[in-house]
């Protein structure tokens, strides 16, 4: 009896061994993938520095003046090809040896200032005439010749001295250029620097009809040429005064008349504003 109770004991001892389920088996921890190392942003292209002056002796006196005209000479030559940079460099170093000089002021604008801002929106067509260049067109539209490239901006025309016969182009202003003189259209150099005209002394003799007419057309270019520097400075007392001497001595001069009632215009317009 014992014996069978010994049994059933180790019997039931084995099945409740059975029964005790088997621990889990754990699973592997993800290995941590290495973080990708970031890819060296690209260097920055190098700029080509801005062109400047290259140094220069400070020259004075007569020796400054010489190397001026010098420069403004070949500025010229520069400007008419379309080569604006040269000649930008080259003045720039012009105006640190004579700062009060007018031509070279006068090219610098020219190619640094806004052309619809210093001639205005308003312009006239223009039909380019044999013998012509933007020069001379210059000189009696706006009333110097060195104006001529900022006409040629004006127009969007790259290298002056294309300039063709029949060509048209605008002329800054509301009254359409009148066409040229046989004086104007003469054969002559390419724009050069010009001294300013001195006024025409009566000869002590009875002078021709010619050279009346030559006198007359001189002192009338050089009043329009006075006005027009006066009007684009804003000084319109000055401009109308210079505008008046040109109609005394051409008391029909179209161009004369329709710039002094501009100036009129526009000087009413700002004692308008002051009140």
């Amino acid at each position: 009896m014992t014996r069978l109770i010994f049994l059933l004991l180790t019997l039931f001892a084995l099945l409740a061994g059975c029964a005790t389920p088997p621990e889990p088996v754990k699973a592997p921890e993800p290995v941590a993938k290495p973080e990708p190392e970031p890819e060296p942003e690209p260097e920055p292209e190098p700029q080509a520095p801005a062109p400047v002056a290259p140094s220069r002796p400070q020259l004075t006196g007569p020796a400054a003046k010489a190397e001026v005209q010098k420069i403004l000479r070949q500025s010229f030559d520069w400007l008419d090809g379309g080569e604006d940079e040269k000649a930008r460099v080259e003045l720039e170093y012009a105006r640190q040896l004579e700062p009060d000089n007018k031509q070279v002021a006068c090219l610098l604008r020219g190619i640094t200032a806004d052309p619809l801002a210093t001639l205005g929106k308003e312009s006239t067509a223009y039909t380019v005439r044999p013998g012509e260049s933007l020069g001379l067109i210059a000189r009696r539209a706006i009333g110097d010749v060195c104006e001529f490239y900022i006409l040629a901006r004006y127009n969007q025309i790259k290298v002056p001295k294309q300039l063709s016969s029949g060509q048209t182009i605008r002329i800054p202003g509301k009254v359409a250029l009148a066409a040229p003189t046989a004086a104007d259209t003469a054969p002559k150099p390419e724009p050069r620097p010009e001294p300013v005209a001195e006024p025409v002394k009566p000869k002590p003799a009875a002078p021709s009809p010619e050279v009346e007419e030559k006198a007359r057309r001189a002192e009338v270019d050089r009043h329009h040429r006075n006005a027009q520097a006066a009007y684009r400075r804003q000084d319109l007392n000055t401009a109308i005064r210079e505008w008046d001497a040109v109609l005394a001595i051409d008391p029909n001069n179209a161009l004369a008349l329709a710039r002094k009632q501009e100036a009129l215009d526009l000087q009413r317009r700002l004692e308008n504003l002051k009140k």
